[in-house]
């Protein structure tokens, strides 16, 4: 699972409180806050430390929204921490953390939330509030318990659009201790993708495809995959006929289920041998599509039908996954990517002798490149070519 992050939201250097004394804020960042923060695994990071080059209060807004904990220190009463405060409540309901050095008086508009005080100059005082901030973290996190007034009074649903990749890059990363083998992520439009011998399809428990004009990649792969006339029109459903063909009269398959079909057209325009429909998702009426539990299993059976038997002599090599369950699961990306590119991983490593060489991800969104590059560039077991 990816890691979490933390953004402190609070003066930095020696400052004078609201009494007009000095406090160094680099040692309650230092000595108080980070401390029970990473000791639950989670990073913490300030704006100073804040190192990616460009305009930085872009920077500090894409951490006030995306990072899973955000401390703020109101002890000053200072306009930028409060500006940040209700950027952060406004954006995210949940797991925001107030804390102020004993004595400071709330403003009118704040003194509903809850704020753990603390007192530098004690050292009970400063051990108390370090097992407060790592409760109410905790708790935060486990629970999902909003903290925001803004969202207890208004029914807001945040989300943002993602930057769509149209460029056709490889990201690639060899097994550290089997260098032939490698993970990669892929970008751009799945129309420009060629050479990858098998592509695999997020598909219902159904194996209904998309129509042709669906924004997804079922129906793309339907589309690329079916004769043509001269004018696009389709006169044979190849890749749909040939899948609903094996899966005859049932109504339904198991969660998991990877059914491999020919790939039409696809063979001859972009070069794919095989397309390997895995069942990612199952409907419920009047629910829609949720994915399927434990997702990442179809990531490890794709791979093993590819090293079935039955494909011996088709010359499979490399494998194409869309990122499935990004669609229409909710949480942090992160964490969604993370089991599917290491169910990858895992599985090369413990089949040395594995025909795959090459495992594709596709990551059509900037967000998701950010991902899963921030995964594998990470992990031990992996190196970047």
């Amino acid at each position: 699972m990816a890691k979490k992050r933390c953004f402190v939201i609070m003066p930095f250097g020696e400052k004078p409180d609201v009494d007009g004394k000095a406090l160094d804020f680099d040692k309650v960042y230092k000595y108080l806050i980070r401390p029970p923060v990473e000791a639950m695994d989670i990073e913490c990071i300030r704006c100073d430390e804040i190192s990616k080059p460009g305009w930085i209060h872009a920077e500090m807004i894409e951490h006030i929204y995306q990072d899973d904990v955000a401390v703020v220190d109101i002890t000053t009463l200072n306009p930028n921490v409060f500006y940040e405060l209700g950027v952060r409540q406004a954006l995210r309901s949940s797991t925001t953390v107030l804390i102020r050095k004993k004595g400071t008086k709330l403003p009118f508009n704040i003194q509903g939330l809850n704020v753990i005080d603390y007192d530098p100059e004690d050292k009970e005082s400063v051990k108390e509030t370090k097992r407060k901030i790592a409760d109410f973290v905790r708790h935060g996190l486990q629970a999902s318990k909003g903290d925001s007034l803004v969202h207890e009074v208004l029914p807001l649903r945040i989300a943002t659009l993602p930057r769509v990749l149209n460029k056709t890059e490889t990201f690639a990363y060899a097994l550290a201790d089997n260098p032939e083998k490698s993970v990669c992520i892929i970008t751009g439009d799945i129309q420009r993708i060629k050479g990858i011998d098998i592509w695999v399809n997020s598909e219902n428990t159904n194996m209904q495809m998309a129509r042709f004009f669906d924004r997804s990649v079922s129906g793309v792969i339907r589309y690329l995959g079916a004769e043509k006339n001269q004018a696009g029109l389709v006169t044979k459903d190849s890749i749909a006929e040939d899948l609903a063909r094996i899966v005859g009269h049932q109504n339904t398959v198991p969660p998991a289920t990877v059914i491999a079909t020919a790939s039409g057209q696809l063979a001859t325009t972009h070069s794919v041998k095989m397309i390997f429909h895995a069942a990612t998702v199952a409907g419920g009426v009047g629910q829609g599509y949720t994915p399927i539990p434990n997702i990442a299993d179809c990531v490890t059976n794709a791979l093993t039908k590819a090293d079935s038997p039955e494909f011996d002599r088709v010359g499979l090599r490399s494998i194409l996954f869309p990122l499935m369950g990004t669609g229409t699961a909710r949480g942090d990306l992160r964490d969604i990517v993370a089991p599917l590119i290491e169910a990858a991983i895992e599985y090369l490593r413990t089949n040395r002798n594995s025909r795959i060489q090459q495992v594709h991800f596709m990551a059509l969104s900037e967000a998701e490149l950010v991902a899963c590059r921030s995964l594998l560039d990470n992990s031990p077991v992996v190196r970047r070519l």
